[in-house]
């Protein structure tokens, strides 16, 4: 048996704070939602950071060479067909930061904890995640979704 979840996981933009010089408003958009595909119950799926297809993706743009911090809100749920709910679980490197906006080369950090990057010289930022989903052996078929956020604010 198969079924879909499909989970976008969107991205919000918060104004930066920090410093009373003026500062270039700080941008996020959504790129990417992470992805899950098909998944079988009681078989979990991972889909890594690193994953050109699956993994979330978020730009960031704001004042060039500064120093923001990333904080996720992470759910711990997918929901789906007459309120199921599916677990979703985050590493300890399930996320990741690209200056040089490469996929390939991130620095990985914990969606868990708040996270200090640096913008590029055109000011620019990409972020990255991954999950695990977790469906339960007896797990209903259906589209599943959740939201996470991903707070942007200078770092003074």
């Amino acid at each position: 048996m198969y079924f879909r979840p499909v989970s976008p996981l969107l991205a919000f933009a918060l104004l930066g704070g920090g410093s009373l010089t003026a500062q270039r408003a700080i941008s996020v958009q959504g790129v990417r939602s992470l992805t899950f595909g098909a998944v079988l119950p009681g078989v979990p799926r991972v889909i890594p950071r690193t994953d050109p297809v699956g993994s979330g993706q978020f730009n960031i743009t704001g004042a060039r060479n500064s120093q923001v911090q990333l904080t996720f809100t992470l759910p711990s749920a997918m929901t789906g067909p007459s309120g199921a709910t599916m677990p979703i679980a985050f590493a300890g490197n399930d996320a990741g930061y690209s200056q040089s906006q490469a996929i390939g080369s991130q620095v990985a950090f914990d969606p868990k904890q708040s996270f200090l990057a640096t913008l590029n010289s055109r000011g620019r930022g990409l972020v990255f995640v991954g999950a695990t989903a977790r469906p339960a052996p007896t797990q209903r078929a259906g589209s599943y979704t959740a939201t996470l956020t991903l707070n942007v604010v200078y770092f003074p």
